[in-house]
């Protein structure tokens, strides 16, 4: 009889977490299906899980994710130091502009791509309907803060380029090479992002991006998102509003 080595065991129980993470909870039988496992290694790592204290059994069998996540989630945020004072920012701005506003950092995935992962929100219009969460991550293709991320944070574009096509979320999602080329260049000329439905139907999003102070690299993205036709009518006011505070918290990082 063989035995899954523990690298292996180790992968598929961070795709039950990641799947857990971006769909909420589902049934031993969806979990296979979409990690592609069998179903008895599936109960065998949400067992094990649920022994540490990460995953719980819901009604109808359905796993989840365990409320200590919202614990580790904390400490990590804490962890990273140079974000401490992004807290009252993101608020000001939610408060200024009535708008969800995300912090991401860009994230190296498996297989060497890229995202921009979100670390920390400030609720505001439409939340309860977006895709983005802390701790959820959008690929640089797609939505403001991937976009604003491949714009100014990648270095070799073109080798990221070479992916494409990418997958789509809508019809509206950029996923050609020559699509993403011309909303880099327009992203920089502007100095924001712009989402316009191409990630949620009836969401939009501007996103800037955040420098380090001593050397200008690229540290990460901030957004607003809300209703794609309210963005659209109040952009000049909203994007203003956003790149005061990119820089604002730009000067907070060493």
């Amino acid at each position: 009889m063989s035995v899954e080595r523990p690298m292996g065991i180790l992968q598929r129980s961070d795709a039950l977490v990641r799947l857990l993470a971006e769909e909420g909870a589902l049934t031993p039988a969806e979990i296979a299906e979409r990690i592609d496992t069998p179903r008895p290694t599936v109960y065998r790592l949400a067992d094990a899980l649920a022994r540490m204290g990460l995953t719980e059994t819901l009604p109808g069998t359905r796993i989840a994710l365990s409320r200590r996540w919202l614990r580790l989630g904390d400490a990590a945020r804490s962890s990273m130091s140079e974000w401490q004072l992004a807290r009252p920012i993101l608020d000001g701005l939610a408060a200024s502009t009535g708008q969800t506003v995300f912090l991401c950092v860009p994230r190296g995935r498996e297989g060497g791509g890229q995202e921009a992962v979100c670390i920390d929100c400030a609720q505001g219009q439409a939340f309860n309907v977006l895709l983005l969460k802390p701790g959820r991550a959008l690929p640089l293709h797609a939505g403001a803060e991937g976009r604003v991320t491949l714009a100014y944070g990648v270095s070799d574009v073109e080798q990221y380029l070479v992916g494409a096509p990418f997958a789509a979320y809508n019809l509206r999602t950029l996923v050609t090479a020559e699509e993403l080329r011309r909303d880099i260049a327009e992203t920089r000329d502007r100095g924001f992002s712009i989402s316009d439905e191409d990630v949620t139907d009836g969401i939009g999003a501007l996103g800037a991006p955040l420098r380090t102070s001593r050397t200008g690299a690229f540290a990460g993205a901030l957004s607003i998102v809300g209703l794609a036709d309210r963005l659209t009518a109040r952009r000049v006011e909203l994007a203003e509003a956003l790149l005061d505070a990119a820089d604002a918290l730009s000067a907070t990082l060493p």
